[in-house]
């Protein structure tokens, strides 16, 4: 098939140290789509093959294995030229994440001369097994350079590999000019030589600072080609700066290069790599025993994540321990928990700063005034009240993922999974989704069955996460009595219950047609060993640096939006009540449709105007209804708007069933690659939550009766 059918072609070297799992990993990326010939010239081996995706044809060149580009020998040579000759558009460095201090090396020196790299890491089903812990995030961040984890043995992170090559080709990440490393001592010496290259004709064919580096080095490659050039004056004024190096430093350059090289990659690795002490498997016998029972094993890890969160929902709003208070009688105890709960207290925080805001704002026109303290504050503040929550639970799953816990549960609850479709691998993406969505869908990867991983994208959704909880305990805070916790838990249980039945279903139709074969459980299971600080806190930050992102990027314009929407008219003149606003007129259009719920008159339009909202962010229907009633509160929103029981039932049970958010959605197409499963997802959400929010107002009517 010809170029032009299969779309644009994309050049990819791949290039690493002997024993990195280079030839496994380029059979897994080509299909054992191989050609074997000889490099021009030699008698080494030139393997290439090529991947279609994408509209795109990926070609990849296996270079030979070396240990670095000094050109010392013929495989490096070949490499390095190859690299040089401006043929590759993308260059995949690997590394070994089992030794990730000794293999990385190479990558310091590729990106010294090629900018459009992307640092792979193989092996990385195997590094919690040694007790090694690689913050690939930070190290992306530091080097300014795509950095992907893949498994060869559970074909993980092939896809994201392959997207992530496609962006670096389009320009869309990764550097845009070779690493400058600071070679300390060395630079000013670093910095004359580099001056003497830009003279020289070969500075316009390579980097021309690793021009100077290499030829301070003595790269005679380099050196001999410059002496071709008919550049040797050149040439010599190097050797003289390489002399006074020597001098200066008592040691040959070579070894002065080297030394400072390794010293600022140790300096990396400290900051991007953690090691456990790995004690032996036999010390844990007993507890992998208790994990791997048919029965006590699924008990146990299903008690201790309820544990998890019952210790965060207690901290964070006091609840339940203040609802089980409240129905024993000691209310002012329960109130005293309510109100010294860190969402209690960063509650009257906002509440604090609204007024402080006012009286600063004294004098400023209404609008203004209203625009700080009602849609900034109020709005966004409703939302961030819950932080500490997010942060808690980010933190309690992060210490079960670093002390090995996790892929024990995983295990535990294969067997459990299995009766629904699933394997045991589709508990991190669950455990995930109870944070957020959007990053349990992307972790369905990690399943090694395409199927499956589909059946979890379009199932995902339905997992409560952590905007859904805010909003559910917002709302069932209105509740009196124990009939807020027994609110949260059937809300809860119900989208685990439709989460598990959807699944079941999809897998049903995927077994009669012959797509799936039984759901397996293909993971490496860690020693276990105390979880790790700097660990726990990489996993943690990097759940709720997405939470504020989100809280003050999309939730803050999301809540500017809805503040404009009800206070101006479609025609963007102020009005002087919300019910003659623009979002009050696209409200009361699909209001009737809450009908069935109960909601009638100007109520229903207020609640169909904050789930519209949350079709934006979930979060921001606490934000929507705050602005919407002018309460400080979630709680005192919705007992301004007068809803009955039956109603708050109703609503908590479609806020937590319908569209998470729109960032959700567009994960769904990005991952399934198909604006047709994103379709069917959302529309299956919305018939589901309609159905159920329906249900659950008759029978709070009949068991309520309010």
């Amino acid at each position: 098939m010809s170029n032009n059918e299969k779309g644009k072609k994309i050049i990819v070297a791949v290039v690493g140290q002997p024993n990195v799992g280079k030839s496994t990993l380029f059979n897994i990326l080509t299909r054992k789509h191989v050609i074997v010939a000889n490099w021009p010239g030699v008698t080494v081996e030139k393997h290439e093959g090529w991947r279609d995706y994408k509209g795109y044809r990926i070609h990849f060149v296996d270079l030979p294995g070396i240990y670095g580009f000094s050109a010392s020998t013929l495989e490096e040579i070949i490499a390095r030229n190859y690299i040089l000759s401006g043929e590759p558009d993308v260059l995949l460095v690997l590394v070994d994440s089992t030794m990730p201090e000794r293999t990385m090396y190479l990558a310091l020196e590729a990106l010294e001369i090629f900018p459009k790299t992307i640092i792979v890491f193989t092996k990385s089903d195997l590094t919690h097994t040694y007790g090694i812990h690689i913050n690939y995030r930070a190290l992306s961040r530091i080097l300014n350079v795509p950095v992907v984890a893949v498994s060869a043995a559970t074909k993980t992170g092939i896809n994201e590999l392959l997207e992530t090559i496609i962006k670096v080709f389009e320009g869309k990440i990764g550097r845009k000019a070779p690493l400058k490393l600071n070679y300390g001592a060395l630079e000013p010496f670093v910095r004359d030589a580099e001056e003497l290259i830009k003279l020289s004709k070969l500075s316009r064919q390579y980097p021309s600072r690793w021009l100077a580096v290499r030829a301070l080095q003595g790269d005679k490659e380099i050196l001999d080609k410059m002496k071709e050039l008919g550049e040797k004056e050149l040439v010599e004024k190097i050797m003289k700066i390489r002399s006074e190096i020597e001098n200066i430093f008592k040691r040959s350059v070579e070894e002065v290069f080297a030394q400072i090289r390794f010293s600022k990659l140790a300096e990396l690795m400290e900051r991007v790599v953690v090691r456990a002490p790995i004690k032996s498997r036999e010390v844990y016998v007993g507890i992998d025993r208790l994990f791997s029972h048919p029965i006590i094993g699924p008990i146990v890890s299903l008690s201790i994540l309820l544990m998890i969160f019952a210790i965060i929902f207690t901290l964070n709003t006091g609840f339940p321990l203040n609802i089980i208070f409240y129905s024993i009688g000691y209310g002012e105890l329960a109130e005293f928990i309510e109100e010294h709960s860190l969402g209690g207290l960063l509650e009257e925080f906002f509440e604090w700063l609204g007024g402080v805001a006012r009286e600063l704002l004294h004098g400023f026109p209404n609008w203004f005034v209203n625009l700080v303290v009602d849609g900034i504050i109020g709005g966004v503040g409703a939302v961030l009240v819950f932080l500490p929550l997010i942060f808690l639970v980010a933190l309690l799953l992060a210490l079960l993922e670093d002390s090995g816990l996790a892929p024990r549960i995983a295990m535990s609850l294969h067997s459990l999974l299995q009766r629904i479709g699933f394997s045991g691998h589709a508990i991190f993406p669950v455990m995930l989704g109870l944070g957020c969505n959007v990053p349990a869908i992307m972790a369905s990867r990690s399943s090694p069955n395409f199927r499956e991983r589909l059946r979890l994208i379009m199932t995902l959704a339905f997992i409560p996460c952590q905007a859904r909880l805010v909003v559910v305990l917002g709302i069932a805070s209105a509740l009196s009595g124990i009939k807020g916790l027994i609110l949260v838990v059937a809300s809860y249980i119900t989208a685990f219950i439709i989460f598990a039945f959807i699944g079941k279903l999809l897998y049903e139709y995927d077994r009669k047609r012959g797509y799936v074969d039984e759901p397996e459980l293909l993971l490496e299971i860690p020693p276990l060993h105390r979880p790790l600080g700097k660990v726990v806190w990489w996993l943690t930050w990097n759940t709720v640096r997405h939470f504020i992102i989100k809280a003050g990027t999309i939730i803050f314009l999301v809540t500017m939006i809805s503040w404009v929407m009800l206070n101006y008219s479609a025609e963007l003149k102020p009005v002087s009540s919300i019910s003659d606003s623009l979002g009050a007129s696209i409200a009361k259009v699909f209001s009737p449709l809450l009908y069935p719920m109960g909601f009638t008159g100007e109520t229903a339009w207020k609640i169909a105007y904050a789930l519209m909202i949350g079709f934006l962010a979930k979060e921001a229907i606490i934000g929507a209804l705050a602005i919407l009633t002018g309460a400080e509160s979630s709680a005192a929103a919705i007992r301004m708007l007068g809803l009955s029981e039956a109603q708050i039932v109703s609503l908590t049970m479609f806020s937590m069933l319908y569209v998470p958010c729109l960032a959700t959605m567009a994960v769904i197409c990005l991952e399934s690659r198909s604006v047709k499963i994103m379709l069917t997802t959302v529309l299956i959400m919305m018939v589901i939550a309609y159905i159920a929010s329906i249900l659950a107002y008759v029978f709070s009517l009949i068991f309520l009766g309010s």
